[in-house]
């Protein structure tokens, strides 16, 4: 490569604003507003240099006279750096390209590479945006939370409030997942009151106040919060986004236990994910919509339906290397052989899907399985085919996993259940002290009359102000297409409600230990559980 080849403006003009942003969340700021990014101008014009000399050979090519006072290895450091931020700008370009084409893993090797030649730090935010969503797509949560750490503390050296958010979001998706649901929450709200630059930024932390929200019981919170990120995918025609609400809104009707809207939902988001426009979708949404639709058949009784979506889903998610979508695969998995009384079946998948869980710091997947290994339990330990020594001590330790993670609605189930093991045990004051326990939460109630919801399967309703009523109970003026009446106000909104306090500070980025488990390890998965598991799908397709 001569000299003649290049052009200045790669190496010496000011670098354009860059276009890369891997989760596709917010505009790339202008980097003119951050010119103490870049290192001081050494070739300024000045009248003093003869004409002849500025529009030399030297200026033509690499801008105005060098200085005298200039040295000749300055000047060489200087344009190697500008060599090394064009080179690692390239390999971001080349990575973006890999990645939209499913060639996740040599991308991830061509970012790790430019992040030590990037100088920007604008563009730096970009990379460690790319490496962050990469790695939340190869189910490393922990790793992704130490991209959004470095992100957040580049968006606090640049003063820029539209980073500041997406580094917010990218820590509260993280802590999501790894079950600091508080945190999480306030790491969202942090979020949303940054600028997040008008475009899907704010939907997506809408998405992930629901998501929590949901994880802690506070169901019209949830609903508020997909509504209102809903309404942002509609605006900004964003079917990435547009997926993961109609996945979250199909997972808070099946804990309502409302199946028909919970399959609804999951099919509209299947449509989406194989759809014709569905080539900017990342695959792993794709993935999420497919355990979806499983998990809200298996809620139906639908359980061959069921167990197709979930097989299918647990192939792609093996051949992508997606852990966190193969744990949820199996877990679900486990659901369906539950569903059909086939407990040894059931609890080895539970195994599997808590040790994929702990692996990868998932603590809502260890969570989520050792409840489906409990109810495996308990119906083993209702029909009398085991005593209840066993189940006394998985549901305790269950609980005490839900205490840690603030899932409300399920420490109110674990409680109502080790209440039926004292009755059954004689200790009646135990068991008095877990159903006093159990309502200190109280259930999601209907907003017209009252009455719980979630008790049994029936058909519920969403009122233009979030709050859930029984579809018997709302009148026609509350309709999604009219206007609400002064007479039928909902019972909620009438209700005084005392003002809101300030947010609080934002909780210190910290990471979390390897072993973050208040009871210990559940056990790791080995591979003749996998071999188990495998052996389960080749004999459930041949009998089908």
């Amino acid at each position: 490569m001569s000299w003649d080849s290049l052009e200045s403006r790669d190496f010496l003009g000011r670098a354009p604003a860059h276009q890369l942003s891997a989760s596709r969340l917010i505009s790339s700021p202008d980097p003119s507003r951050h010119r103490h990014d870049e290192p001081p101008e050494l070739y300024s014009f000045s009248e003093e240099f003869p004409t002849e000399v500025r529009n030399g050979r030297w200026g033509a090519r690499f801008g105005p006279a060098h200085r005298p006072s200039m040295g000749w290895c300055e000047c060489f450091r200087i344009v190697r750096s500008r060599i090394d931020q064009y080179l690692a700008r390239r390999k971001i370009e080349r990575g973006v390209r890999l990645y939209g084409q499913n060639e996740q893993r040599q991308a991830v090797k061509i970012w790790l590479s430019a992040l030590r030649g990037v100088r920007h730090r604008s563009d730096k935010f970009a990379l460690l945006g790319h490496l962050y969503q990469a790695f939340m797509d190869f189910g490393k949560y922990r790793e992704s939370l130490e991209f959004a750490n470095r992100q957040l503390g580049i968006s606090e050296e640049l003063d820029s409030a539209p980073m500041r958010a997406e580094a917010y979001l990218n820590l509260a998706r993280s802590q999501q997942t790894l079950g600091g649901l508080d945190r999480a929450l306030s790491y969202a709200r942090h979020a949303l009151y940054n600028d997040c630059g008008g475009g899907s930024t704010a939907g997506c932390v809408h998405l992930t106040v629901a998501s929590v929200s949901l994880e802690l019981g506070a169901f019209s919170k949830a609903m508020d919060s997909f509504q209102k990120a809903l309404a942002v995918a509609q605006a900004q025609n964003d079917n990435t986004l547009l997926l993961q609400v109609y996945v979250g809104l199909s997972e808070l009707w099946r804990r309502l236990r409302d199946t028909e809207r919970a399959v609804a939902c999951a099919a509209r988001a299947c449509d989406l994910g194989r759809g014709p426009r569905a080539a900017d979708l990342n695959t792993r949404h794709h993935r999420l919509a497919l355990l979806q639709m499983a998990a809200a058949l298996r809620a139906r009784g639908e359980l061959g339906d069921a167990y197709d979506y979930c097989n299918e889903a647990l192939r792609l998610s093996t051949v992508a290397g997606d852990q966190g979508s193969f744990a949820r695969a199996v877990r679900i998995a486990g659901d369906v052989y539950r569903r059909k009384c086939d407990f040894n079946k059931a609890l080895r998948h539970y195994e599997v899907a808590m040790g994929a869980g702990q692996s990868l710091g998932d603590r809502l997947a260890q969570m989520e399985a050792m409840d489906g290994a409990a109810r495996c339990l308990e119906a083993l330990r209702v029909q009398g085919r085991i005593c209840n020594c066993r189940p006394l001590e998985f549901n305790t330790r269950l609980l005490e996993v839900a205490t840690s993670v603030g899932s409300k609605m399920l420490v109110r189930r674990v409680r109502l259940r080790l209440a039926e093991i004292y009755t059954a045990l004689g200790d009646n004051n135990a068991a008095a002290r877990q159903r006093k326990a159990a309502g200190a939460w109280a259930a999601p109630a209907c907003a017209k009359c009252r009455e719980p919801l979630a008790d049994r399967p029936e058909p519920l309703a969403s009122l233009p102000c979030a709050h859930i009523v029984h579809h018997a109970c709302m009148p026609e003026s509350w309709s999604r297409r009219s206007v609400r009446s002064a007479g039928g106000e909902c019972a909620e909104c009438a209700s005084p409600r005392a003002p809101r306090d300030p947010p609080p500070a934002p909780p210190a980025p910290r990471n979390l230990p390897a072993q973050d488990f208040p009871f210990g390890s559940p056990p790791p998965m080995r591979e003749p559980d996998l071999n188990s598991v495998r052996s389960d799908q080749s004999s459930q397709e041949e009998s089908v």
